[in-house]
Formats: structure tokens, C-alpha cells, sequence
């Protein structure tokens, strides 16, 4: 019996050492989850609005950028990976430096239990390391492949000054200012990528005046009503310490600093491309109906600010279509309707 009990020791020693660890697929399975959790927040805020401004603007003829490469309905399409990628590489590098924050790590347990260090999936140390080759590998790709390595290392120290530099928490004007230039350079990367800038030499591609003042006006939208992100965080970001609108302005002030502006720039961008009632009207509802929901549905719970902020996100999006001709954007529209 005790030499069973040995034979049954010895071969238990002598199994693989790898036995009970996950497989390659399962790694891979946890790596692409956590990548998720870090950026599914701020996807619908970064990636999607700005690669629409960038596909739409493409699909505006002349009228934004000027290209040597081919400029049609069918190319724009074929280059929609290629511009979510770019904007996709940066935001995860903008998140590795914001959530390995202590501070950031505590404000999320409040805010976003569900991210990698919160979640206990990582660490802030693991995010550090992580940073160390996702710099290089992002910057690399993006200014090998895709003819963006300007706009990527702009994009890299304005993340330097939100985050390491405590700019995002210097108040809530000065972190706008900050996230409306990073939004021109992510729409700036986005429109050249979908113009084809990974396909030609990088003096091919040519923004037009018309596309520098868009540019512009679409950065002054977000520097003066970005802040519909802070509604639904008010209470980590008390617990930070953040300066935000509605800590720092109040609740209806802040909302109301919102609303007033979704209201102009609605209006304005319409006038700025000359659309007609149809189309600017049906964004003016949307717009409408997001400066409501900001000052009429105060004092909810934050599943509705949440909610708001989506909507603000969509009205930027629909915003970003309006360069796009008619015919393109019918078929874009479409196209994206297939897609989900």
C-alpha cells in the first residue's frame, strides 16, 4: 500500500509542468478581454466619432483634403480598418497612461469597477510595463504604415500633459482645452488615413483651407461641451479632487454651459455647409433633444447621464457626416447599417 502511495507521488511530480496553464488561445482570449475593458469607455467617445469625421471627410470630394491616391466610395471602405486602427492605437496609449494613475486607479473603482486594475486583472505597475513597448510599437506603426507618425507623437504629448502632468486635473476648462486639441489630431490623422496616406508618399496628401477651418470649428465643439462626460462621474471625481463643471459651476450651471453651445453648433455647422431643411433639421432635433436631456433630466441617477453622454456622442458623429456628398453619405450610411 505504501509503495502505491509513492508510485502515486512520483508520477504526479514527474506530470508536464505546464498542465493546468491556459492555453494560447485562452491567453489571447484574456489579453484581447482586458483590451477591451481599458477602452471600451472611451471607444464610442475617440474611435468612432473620429473615424467617421475622418471617412466622411474623405467622401467630401476636394472640398476637406486633396490626395494622389484613388478617392472613391469603394477605397474610403476598403481604408475603414485602417483609420479605426489609428484611432484605436492611440486611445489605448492615452488609457495605459490615465488608468496606471493611483488616483485614476481609485477614481475607477468608483466610476469603472469593471477596468483591468479596479477588476484586479492588473496591475498599475503591469500598466507601466505595458507602456514601455506599446510607445514604440504604436508610434513605429503609425508613422511607417500609415504616414500619421506627426499626428501620433502630438497625440503622445498631449497624453504626457493630461496625465502625467495632472493637466486633466487642473480644472475643467484647461482639461477641455487639452481634449479639443487631441481631438484635431485625431480627426486630422483620420481624414489623412482615409484619404489613402498609408498607400502614397507623405507629401501627396494636401488639407485644404476649408479643411483646416472644419477641423477647427469641430475642436471649438468639443472645447466648449466636451464636458457632458463629467455628469455622470461627479462622484469619483470628488473623490479625486477634480476640478469639473458641475463641482465647480454646480449642477444646473454646468448643464446649462452644455446645452446652450449642442444648441449654437448645431445650428452653425449646418449653416457652415450650406444644408438644407431636411437634413439640418433632422440634426437639429438630435441636437435638440441632447440639450434637453442635459438640463431636463438633472437630478437622475447616472445611468441617465450616461445615457446623455452617449447621445452626445452620436450628435457628434452625425455632426462629422455633414461634408460627406449626399450620395456618399447615403451609401456610408448604409454601408454601416450592414455593418451592424
Amino acid at each position: 500500500m505504501g509503495k502505491k502511495r509513492l508510485s502515486a507521488e512520483a508520477a504526479a511530480e514527474t506530470e508536464s509542468p505546464t498542465k493546468g496553464l491556459p492555453s494560447v488561445p485562452e491567453r489571447l482570449q484574456a489579453v484581447f478581454h482586458i483590451l477591451w475593458l481599458m477602452t471600451k469607455d472611451d471607444t464610442p467617445t475617440f474611435v468612432v466619432p473620429n473615424s467617421i469625421f475622418g471617412l466622411s471627410g474623405a467622401l467630401a470630394s476636394t472640398a476637406l483634403i486633396t490626395s494622389s491616391a484613388t478617392i472613391t466610395f469603394p477605397t474610403v471602405l476598403c481604408r475603414v480598418p485602417l483609420v479605426l486602427l489609428f484611432n484605436w492605437s492611440n486611445l489605448l496609449i492615452f488609457d495605459l497612461a490615465n488608468q496606471r494613475l493611483p488616483e485614476s486607479a481609485a477614481e475607477d473603482s468608483l466610476n469603472k469597477p469593471w477596468r483591468p486594475i479596479p477588476s484586479g486583472l492588473m496591475t498599475c505597475t503591469q500598466f507601466r510595463q505595458c507602456m514601455l513597448f506599446a510607445i514604440p510599437l504604436v508610434l513605429l506603426f503609425n508613422h511607417l504604415f500609415l504616414n500619421t507618425g506627426t499626428e501620433t507623437i502630438y497625440l503622445y504629448t498631449l497624453t504626457w500633459l493630461y496625465n502625467d502632468l495632472k493637466g486633466g486635473d487642473e480644472g475643467w476648462i484647461f482639461r477641455n482645452v487639452i481634449i479639443a486639441f487631441a481631438f484635431g489630431f485625431y480627426n486630422l490623422g483620420s481624414l489623412k488615413v482615409a484619404a489613402g496616406s498609408a498607400e502614397i508618399p507623405k507629401g501627396d496628401i494636401t488639407i485644404t483651407s476649408a479643411g483646416y477651418a472644419w477641423l477647427v470649428v469641430i475642436s471649438l465643439v468639443v472645447l466648449t461641451t466636451m464636458h457632458v462626460q463629467d455628469l455622470k462621474d461627479v462622484a469619483g471625481d470628488a473623490a479625486r479632487g477634480r476640478r469639473t463643471a458641475p463641482i465647480v459651476l454646480g449642477d444646473l450651471p454646468a448643464r446649462l454651459t452644455i446645452a446652450i453651445p449642442v444648441l449654437f453648433w448645431t445650428l452653425y455647422c449646418a449653416f457652415f455647409w450650406r444644408m438644407g431643411w431636411l437634413c439640418g433639421g433632422g440634426v437639429g432635433l438630435l441636437g435638440a433633444w441632447v440639450a434637453w436631456r442635459c438640463v431636463a433630466l438633472r437630478g437622475k441617477d447616472t445611468r441617465t447621464d450616461r445615457k446623455t453622454w452617449q447621445l452626445w456622442c452620436a450628435w457628434t458623429a452625425v455632426v462629422y457626416l455633414m461634408p460627406a456628398r449626399p450620395s456618399n453619405l447615403m451609401r456610408f450610411v448604409s454601408a454601416c447599417g450592414l455593418l451592424l
